[in-house]
């Protein structure tokens, strides 16, 4: 009886320790993610509160600014968006009291060095030029001819920097470039005006006037009739927004808006693939008993105007009553919050994985995703997505052909990728990251314009990458021949074809196949695989692979938040298999022992 005992208790032994080995090898091979979004305040590309840079440009002798001016342009910590107010007074005969003069070519010059500083800083701006220095004096400008001539002057160097440009305020005409207070402000002039601009810019950069009266009087629309004007993408007016400095200051954001209602049900649509944002300014007058300048009005409406942008200086009373103010709305994540966080987290995207899969077989790997943004608008600006694969010391990069400017505001999509392993990739626990950024090459980009995903222990600084999963590679076929089929949902925006920011290193610069996804059921032959060794003996490998893609979206109606529960219901449940197998063998010893148990008697 005592032999059949301690059997039993070296097979009871035996169980918890083969359970025990297989539960920590999955805890260690997996981690844990949180599908909820975190109430944290962090820095992304191209949306959020913006700092106004001012500088005034010379005929010679431009300099960068010395002290607090250039630190701006170094990117304070949590802001990279800068607003550049651009003074161009001395080429105005009004101002220098003499004539009219073209831009120098010192001039221009200086402005490429400001744009690349940004750049180099891993900032983005948002850039208007004025006449009147930014000092808020009328009627300023030199003849129309003239400023037409500086805007076909402007736009190279605005083309070579379009990655750096999160968008054009159209700016030329009245004080502080505001487009109004000014007789040759004309909607005929304006018209021709930013004709040039979009003559001599490229497709992807999208242009700001001050009011809707410009847009409707240079397509000759009715604008009581503004609503039923749905842009289409690749014609002239799907790159025309509006920017607003009188936001939310009046009923009519002090004279913004002639028929706000239909005007805001037309930016519902321009505004997904256009910015839309300018300063929030002090309700005063008549209408101080009827304000709309309060968090709890702009949480609304924001989500239809799609507000990406918004000064952090000016209004600063209406800004600190938005600290003060408690949220109190749909969404219950941030109820008992500042209605300021609430504004603060949500200008432009705010993108929340919500579940996740990721797994690798047989030299595939399989990947499906939810993910939402919760935030007021959509990402504009193309930017291009990879999937980082990192073991160790390793790392790989594949493009894959994933648009996320189609992630529409309050929207869940589904993103389904089935993509081809590297050749070489080795047997191990692979972490797998999501990457979105400019130019979508890890080994070359120093992360510029890398996008964070708004969920707690998720983001990989170093890699500029979000993670969504891992998976255990075990098995590895060679396979001779390759069946799959790309396909991908028709896309609103190209991306741009654009080489990597030079890095230090001498690493070969090679960017995934740029993808113009206008075509349904269209075959990429040619992707990258970017790998990366960090012991300073880097390669990259082309390999053609063929990937397929898919995606859908869904309109969260109710609120812009999921039940998390069912989120979180769906988390990759690695490593059963392996339980089931240890629990098996121990029932088998438990057998063995109740044999032996009986042999004996």
């Amino acid at each position: 009886m005592k032999k059949t005992l301690k059997f039993i208790f070296i097979a009871f032994l035996l169980i918890i320790l083969l359970s025990t080995v297989v539960f920590s090898d999955n805890d260690s091979n997996t981690k844990e993610i949180d599908y909820t979004e975190s109430l944290e305040t962090f820095d992304n590309p191209e949306r959020g509160f913006y700092y106004p840079f001012y500088y005034n440009f010379k005929v010679s002798g431009n300099e960068l600014p010395s002290g607090h001016d250039i630190y701006k342009l170094k990117i304070l910590e949590d802001e990279n968006l800068v607003h550049l107010r651009l003074g161009i007074g001395e080429f105005s005969g009004k101002v220098n009291g003499d004539k009219d003069l073209e831009f120098s070519e010192d001039m221009l010059n200086m402005l490429d060095t400001i744009l690349t500083t940004i750049k180099n800083n891993g900032g983005t701006a948002i850039i208007r030029f004025a006449y009147d220095n930014f000092e808020g004096d009328e009627d300023l400008e030199p003849s129309l001819d003239m400023i037409l001539k500086h805007i076909e002057q402007i736009c190279p160097i605005l083309s070579k920097n379009e990655s750096v440009l999160a968008y054009v305020e159209l700016g030329f005409f009245g004080p502080w470039g505001e487009m109004h207070t000014s007789k040759i402000s004309t909607p005929e002039n304006v018209a021709k005006a930013l004709d040039v601009m979009l003559d001599n810019t490229p497709e992807e950069l999208k242009i700001g006037v001050r009011q809707p009266k410009y847009y409707v009087g240079w397509l000759g629309l009715d604008r009581d009739k503004l609503n039923e004007n749905i842009t289409v993408k690749g014609t002239r007016e799907y790159r025309v927004g509006l920017f607003n400095d009188g936001y939310l200051g009046s009923h009519s954001d002090l004279g913004t808006f002639q028929n706000r209602e239909i005007e805001v049900q037309w930016l519902e649509n321009q505004a997904l693939h256009t910015l839309y944002g300018g300063e929030v300014v002090e309700t005063r007058g008549s209408e101080e008993n009827d304000k709309i300048n309060t968090s709890s009005y702009m949480a609304e409406e924001a989500f239809r105007t799609h507000t990406t942008y918004l000064n952090s200086d000016y209004d600063e009373d209406v800004i600190d009553s938005w600290k003060n103010e408690i949220y109190n709305g749909s969404d219950e994540l941030y109820k008992g919050q500042t209605g300021y966080l609430y504004i603060v987290n949500h200008l432009g995207y705010r993108f929340v994985l919500r579940d996740s899969d990721v797994s690798g077989k047989n030299d595939i790997l399989n990947i499906n995703l939810k993910i939402e943004n919760v935030g007021f608008a959509n990402l504009v600006n193309n930017k291009k997505v990879t999937i980082v694969l990192k073991s160790g010391e390793k790392i790989y990069e594949l493009p894959v052909k994933i648009d996320p400017t189609t992630w529409n505001s309050n929207e869940i999509v589904d993103l389904s990728a089935i993509l081809n392993l590297p050749k070489d990739i080795a047997e191990g626990n692979w972490d797998t990251y999501l990457r979105i950024s400019e130019y979508g090459n890890l080994e070359t980009d120093n992360n510029y314009q890398a996008i964070r995903l708004a969920n707690n222990n998720i983001w990989d600084e170093t890699l500029g990458a979000n993670y969504i999963g891992s998976f255990e590679y075990t098995e590895k076929i060679d396979n001779t021949t390759n069946t799959n089929n790309t396909t991908t949902k028709p896309s609103n925006n190209t991306v741009k074809n654009e080489a990597a920011k030079p890095s230090n290193n001498t690493i070969k610069n090679e960017t995934a196949e740029p993808s113009n996804n206008t075509v349904k059921n269209e075959t990429n032959k040619n992707n990258v695989t970017n790998k990366i060794n960090n012991n300073n003996t880097n390669k990259t490998n082309n390999t053609s692979k063929n990937n397929t893609i898919t995606e859908s979206s869904v309109k969260n109606e109710n609120s812009n938040k999921i039940d998390n529960s069912v989120a979180n219901s769906n988390l990759p449940k690695a490593g059963y298999s392996k339980s089931i197998i240890s629990i098996l063998l121990g029932l088998s010893i438990l057998y063995m022992v109740h044999c032996y148990n009986k042999y004996e008697k």
